[in-house]
């Protein structure tokens, strides 16, 4: 169970439709949106509603899934007015919903393929595996190197996905390692020079 809410900043009341998709993430991070996996049941309390100006709206939904873990997002698409040149705007915002199990990632899950500093392009190639079949989530990746260390955005790791990250690397002393830090525990990986 779980809610959430949408708010009307405008001084124009909006039609909103709510849409439960399914989602998959390849190597790069970028998403891909399709209709809802049968395996898995969302009820919404409203699947449409107007929204008066400078008003919120709170959301409530039941989820459940055949197979643990599993995930999807629901769409609130938001007609805003037509404009004076007669445009119709929509926007689509996102609230992504994850059903997990109550075990984690294991830390022997987490397999790096290669972690290469590219001093052309002054970035450090990391691919890494999560063997498992549980949802992770990597809460900071790090990169160390003799004068320091540089850190970068989270981002979910998903059951058996290979994940391939481009971290840039502009700091004088070459990047010597990768570190992955999860919620119980961390990872980290040599990086080499590439040829």
């Amino acid at each position: 169970q779980g809610k959430f809410e949408v708010i009307n900043n405008s001084v124009y009341p909006l039609n909103v439709v709510l849409e439960p998709r399914s989602f998959s993430v390849d190597a790069s991070g970028n998403p891909t949106f399709y209709p809802l996996d049968p395996g898995i049941r969302v009820r919404l309390s409203s699947m449409s509603f107007r929204l008066p100006a400078h008003q919120p709206y709170v959301v409530f939904y039941e989820a459940g899934a055949d197979r643990l873990p599993a995930w999807f997002t629901i769409y609130a698409t938001v007609a805003a007015p037509p404009t004076t040149k007669g445009m119709k705007i929509a926007l689509a915002l996102p609230h992504t919903v994850y059903l997990l199990t109550k075990k984690s990632l294991a830390a022997d899950s987490v397999r790096f393929i290669r972690a290469e500093y590219l001093a052309g392009q002054r970035c450090v190639a990391v691919e890494v595996e999560n063997r498992g079949e549980e949802f992770g989530r990597v809460q900071e990746a790090e990169i160390i190197s003799a004068s320091g260390k540089k850190t970068y955005a989270s981002f979910p790791f998903f059951p058996g996905q290979r994940r391939t990250l481009r971290l840039e690397w502009e700091e004088s002393r070459e990047p010597q390692s990768v570190v992955l830090k999860f919620r119980h525990f961390k990872v980290e990986h040599r990086i080499r020079r590439a040829a």
